[in-house]
């Protein structure tokens, strides 16, 4: 029995290595596991991070090009209303003495008003807001109004029959076509600078004011002059004690002296009444005395 002993032994031996091996074996194979798992996160979050940024750099260019578009589109219009209101202006100037000659520099102008923008006009639609074509629509619209308003007005200037009254009508009227054409060309401006994002100058930061300096009012508060101290009441009193004192003798005084002309004129009966008030006057004069002293 002895014998087996050491081959037990090593079965148990070589069992705890085995159960070993396979305990190290499984958790390899879970931390191996596990850092794949982390892996895979890491690509996933780096491939979402990838193209989340892809999207934003898309998005970006093409808000810029969208910007750009609207931007030049406006831009060609806004310089085609200029164009035909300096030539609106400036058409009285021009030799037309027959009605075809004006038709002919009527059509012209109408071409350069639909010609470049309105191809103009479909890419707004597509690129930019509603507000925007509908304004640009609405200023092409001015311009044509006003073409017609001011071909009308050569065509009263050389008609014979024409009163004045009809020449200053058709000219308050054009006034306010070429001015209602200004508006929307401002109008459309300020939509532009909305939809694009462009501060107006209304939305400028304000200066801030800058603060006094502190040395003059440090000046200011040393220039200022100090009040007076109030007398000490103890002088006051001490003052005020002597006042008293002549008062209550010179009243004491005029006391004792006012009874002495009554003792050279009393009658011989009135003597011992007389003797009493000088007593009693001078017994008051010694009472007052000490009072006014103090």
């Amino acid at each position: 029995m002895t014998q087996w002993l050491p081959l037990l032994g090593s079965l148990i031996v070589a069992a705890a290595v085995l159960g070993g091996i396979l305990g190290i074996n499984r958790t390899n194979r879970e931390a191996i596991a596990a850092a794949d798992e982390r892996g895979r996160q890491a690509l996933d979050a780096a491939q979402r991070h990838i193209e989340l940024s892809n999207m934003v750099g898309d998005q970006r260019d093409h808000e810029a090009w969208r910007r750009e578009a609207v931007l030049a589109a406006v831009a060609s219009i806004l310089e085609t209303s200029a164009s035909v209101r300096s030539d609106l202006a400036s058409v009285q100037d021009w030799d037309l003495v027959t009605a075809d000659e004006i038709d002919n520099v009527s059509a012209d102008i109408h071409k350069v008003i639909w010609g470049r923008p309105a191809s103009m006009l479909p890419r707004l639609r597509v690129v930019a807001q509603r507000r925007i074509s509908s304004k640009c629509e609405d200023l092409l619209r001015t311009l044509t109004a006003a073409q017609h308003i001011t071909m009308q007005r050569l065509k009263l200037h050389i008609d014979v029959e024409a009163t004045v009254d009809e020449l200053e009508e058709m000219a308050e009227l054009w006034q306010k076509a070429m001015r209602h054409a200004a508006e929307q060309e401002r109008a459309l401006v300020e939509t532009t600078r909305t939809e694009l994002g462009i501060a107006t100058k209304s939305s400028a930061p304000q200066p801030v004011s800058r603060p006094e300096p502190v040395a003059q009012r440090v000046e200011l508060e040393h220039e200022t002059p100090e009040p007076q101290a109030a007398p000490e009441p103890a002088t006051a009193q001490v003052t005020a004690e002597p006042a008293a004192a002549h008062v209550s003798e010179g009243s004491a005084a005029e006391e004792h002296a006012t009874p002495a002309p009554q003792s050279s004129t009393p009658a011989p009966e009135d003597a011992p009444e007389q003797v009493f008030i000088q007593q009693a006057v001078a017994t008051h004069n010694a009472d007052q005395r000490p009072v006014a002293q103090v």
